[in-house]
């Protein structure tokens, strides 16, 4: 059974999320996730101070107990800059999906894509139209497995990834 409880950098279990890593040939796909955790605790900070900018929702994927992996959405407000994934309106970014190189391979990464779309079809921190997602353009496993959740892309390249999104 695969099960997600929300993560922090300050949770006693974080040493055992960072300590999660990808095939070597992976490396390039996905950012560590003490990078995810640091990101998700600053945006978190920031928009707890002054009430402004992005919401972080960060994951740890369990399959019967055990930590095998890690997720992380956001909840974004328009952006300004060239690079903006939305520039219109609020939207939901797949931020992030990484599981342990020992566990890959038995359906934990599409399982835990199902539950991160059921949480972000509901729009839990506010409307948005969208849900976007990027990865490498060589990720082939990324854009089949997103693309088979009704993902679609959008013809941008952001930050040299492949950006596809999904209609809420």
């Amino acid at each position: 059974m695969i099960e997600l409880k929300k993560i922090s950098i300050l949770d006693d279990n974080m040493k055992t999320c960072i300590a999660l890593e990808v095939l070597p040939e992976q490396d390039n796909f996905v950012a560590s996730n003490a990078i995810s955790l640091a990101e998700a605790y600053d945006e978190n900070k920031a928009f707890a101070e002054t009430g402004e900018g992005a919401i972080a929702v960060p994951y740890a994927v369990y399959e019967n107990g055990k930590m095998v992996g890690f997720a992380m959405y956001g909840y974004f407000p328009p952006e300004d800059d060239e690079d903006a994934y939305c520039k219109k309106e609020h939207h939901y970014y797949f931020w992030r999906l990484l599981i342990d190189k020992n566990h890959q391979g038995r359906g934990i990464g599409r399982e835990t894509i199902r539950q991160v779309m059921e949480e972000i079809k509901s729009k839990p921190y506010g409307e948005a139209s969208y849900c976007y997602v990027s990865y490498e353009p060589t990720n082939i496993a990324s854009k089949t497995t997103f693309a088979s959740y009704g993902y679609e892309e959008d013809g941008r390249i952001i930050d040299g990834e492949v950006v596809a999104r999904y209609k809420l």
